[in-house]
């Protein structure tokens, strides 16, 4: 039985301070000059599109200049929303942020809430939900730059559910619960990524094992043998505790990396491998070619296969899927002349340029705008290879060296085709694919766990918030 609970302003919940509820500062009180590599991170709307609060890539300032904007100070358990640009974005510091204090930027607005009264994370999931969001956004103005108008008096006039404290604390531990096991699973998938990171990187990028050889073989030692070390990770005395198999598996592996580096068009490279292009190590490179459903005597389901665009793309992951639109069967044979594959490559050409997700599954999925599909040739080059090697400094200034355009960037799949790649000998190739391919599934596996969380917390968050949801121990709201 749904319960009616009353409503309260986060203006009655706001903390008994000063600057409970305030503004990021205007953009002439933070310069560029004023950021520097450690101090008082700066939160932007950047971190704000994920869980609770993305604790990467900030912009520092100095203490004294933190002490400076100290309206605009942020603690644990303070809200912040995106007032302009990206509107709507809503983030919680949390318990166990990287920082004790954060300064709102200028596109932000902070709310320090009243513990006595309510539990933050109670608004925050409010603040997130669907009629949270259309309460929060009930004053925004699409002219322009998209912004909340009056954000501070907008925001102290939204009304939220206000349950007894028990209750709120229930329903904040229920989607707490869901967003750690979400958190898990990226943390884990964050290890995965580094690993097989790490991995490339010392083999195709800094040429461990080949210099390993190259010293060993110089001092008269057995550069096989330093080959193996470097690729295990392990000491001399190490080897000798592995078993024959393991000895033999490792020294396959090495005897692959050649102990020479040679001069090419990338610098020196290690002797036998080639610098070729993407062109040269594909065997397709497939787009959508400015299909729709309408242009194909269709329509958009409500179901079926994905047409995934570049706005679903984002760190390796597939993201927004409240935004993808599906089309049936019949459509799909239309839309797609060459399907997806396992160990297929999706890159955004513009909008942003250069996001990519490694197709580690069977699919369906289907190229909407702005997005190329890239299939290695497997007798010249491997899946995950090519994927990590567009994600080297050399791949992405090659690419951004190849974008046209000045109000949108991208690369015309003709400047495409034409970006280097580094191509080793196709057995090394393989015995790294044999690496680095589980890492992937697991991290899809991992992924699609996250997705059906996040489904299930959009699912359940509205029914608790309406009281849809009752509890054993409900005795009324709090009045």
């Amino acid at each position: 039985m749904s319960v009616e609970w009353p409503e309260i302003s986060i203006d009655e919940l706001k903390a008994p301070t000063k600057n409970a509820i305030a503004m990021g500062p205007f953009g002439s009180r933070i310069k560029a000059e004023n950021f520097v590599n450690s101090g008082i991170p700066v939160i932007k709307g950047g971190n704000l599109n994920g869980d609770f609060l993305l604790e990467e890539k900030f912009d520092f300032l100095l203490e004294v200049k933190a002490d400076e904007l100290i309206s605009s100070n942020c603690y644990r358990r303070d809200i912040v929303i995106t007032h302009r640009g990206t509107i709507g974005q809503v983030g919680i510091i949390p318990d166990n942020s990287k920082y004790e204090r954060y300064v709102a930027s200028q596109s932000q607005l902070k709310v320090s809430l009243d513990e006595d009264k309510v539990n933050p994370y109670f608004v925050y999931y409010f603040l997130r939900s669907p009629l949270g969001q259309q309460r929060l956004l009930l004053n925004a103005s699409q002219v322009g730059v998209p912004a909340i108008a009056r954000a501070s008096s907008s925001v102290k006039k939204i009304l939220v559910p206000y349950p007894k404290r028990d209750i709120q604390d229930k329903i904040v531990e229920m989607m707490l619960s869901l967003d750690r096991k979400t958190a898990n699973n990226r943390q884990i998938n964050l290890t995965l990524e580094q690993i097989a990171q790490s991995i490339f990187k010392s083999w195709f990028v800094d040429f461990e094992p080949v210099k390993a050889k190259i010293e060993t073989k110089q001092n008269g030692q057995d550069p096989e043998r330093a080959a193996m070390c470097t690729i295990s990770g392990k000491s001399e005395a190490d080897l000798d505790q592995l078993s024959s198999d393991q000895l033999a598996q490792l020294a396959a592996t090495a005897a692959l990396f050649p102990d020479e580096l040679v001069e090419s068009e990338q610098g020196l490279i290690p002797e036998g491998w080639k610098v070729k292009t993407i062109e040269g190590v594909t065997s397709h490179i497939i787009d959508h070619r400015g299909k729709t459903p309408k242009k194909l005597g269709g329509a958009w389901s409500e179901s079926g296969f994905a047409a995934i665009s570049a706005k679903n793309i984002k760190n390796g992951r597939i993201i927004n899927h409240s935004s993808i639109r599906y089309v049936d069967e019949a459509l799909y044979q239309q839309w797609m002349n060459v399907e997806l594959g396992v160990g297929d490559i999706l890159l955004t050409s513009e909008a942003p340029m250069g996001q990519m997700y490694f197709l580690a599954e069977e699919t369906k999925y289907l190229l909407s705008q702005r997005l190329y599909g890239l299939r290695a040739n497997t007798e010249l080059a491997t899946a995950a290879y090519l994927y990590l090697w567009l994600q080297t400094t050399q791949a992405k200034s090659d690419m951004e060296s190849r974008a046209t355009g000045t109000t949108v960037v991208g690369i015309r799949q003709s400047e495409l085709r034409k970006i280097k790649v580094l191509s080793p000998n196709i057995k090394l190739l393989n015995k790294f694919e044999d690496l680095v391919i589980p890492i992937y599934q697991d991290m899809h596996l991992n992924e699609n766990q996250t997705v059906k969380l996040n489904q299930l917390q959009e699912t359940l968050l509205p029914k608790l918030l309406s009281g849809d949801i009752a509890f054993n121990s409900y005795e009324g709201a709090s009045g």
